[in-house]
């Protein structure tokens, strides 16, 4: 048993040498840099490299930019499923156009009172009588609802109460 075990130490001893010495013979010279113009050029070299790392992290930054801003515009809807809800945007254009004008309209009747009650205050100011308003022969509504009776104050002739 001594015999097998002295065997393979000597032949793994003898394995062992065989490979350091086919490593040594086939290894590659690192290249030496002499100096003088070599230095100058391994110089220019260096910043060229890192310049080129700037711009490859430069790069890689715009890339993940680009992935996160192709990952949001699929996430939004496209035109054909925002296609299906354009009956009912149209819908909801037309009643809020609708609700503009009558907006404008009432402030227009809201600036006209306030114009008339400026300048009876004025009159009043300067110790005059204030003349008052003459009643319009159409009724005059006031609706902030559009054609809620409860919400609306009617002014009617003297005739027709």
């Amino acid at each position: 048993m001594l015999y097998a075990v002295a065997e393979i130490a000597v032949f793994m001893v003898g394995a062992t040498i065989i490979g350091f010495l086919l490593g040594r013979l086939t290894k590659r010279n690192a290249p030496r840099t002499v100096g003088g113009n070599n230095s100058a050029e391994l110089a220019s070299a260096q910043s060229a490299l890192r310049e080129l790392e700037s711009e490859r992290a430069s790069l890689k930054g715009q890339l993940a930019d680009a992935k996160e801003r192709v990952r949001q515009l699929a996430a939004e809807t496209t035109a054909s499923e925002a296609g299906k809800d354009t009956a009912a945007l149209e819908k909801q254009k037309k009643s809020l156009e609708r609700s503009l004008e009558e907006a404008e309209a009432q402030a227009d009747r809201l600036r006209a009172t306030i114009a008339e009650r400026d300048g009876r205050l004025a009159a009043l100011a300067a110790g005059e009588i204030p003349v008052e308003p003459e009643p319009s022969s159409a009724p005059l509504g006031y609706s902030s609802s559009a054609g809620t009776l409860a919400d609306m104050k009617i002014v009617f002739d003297a005739d027709e109460e």
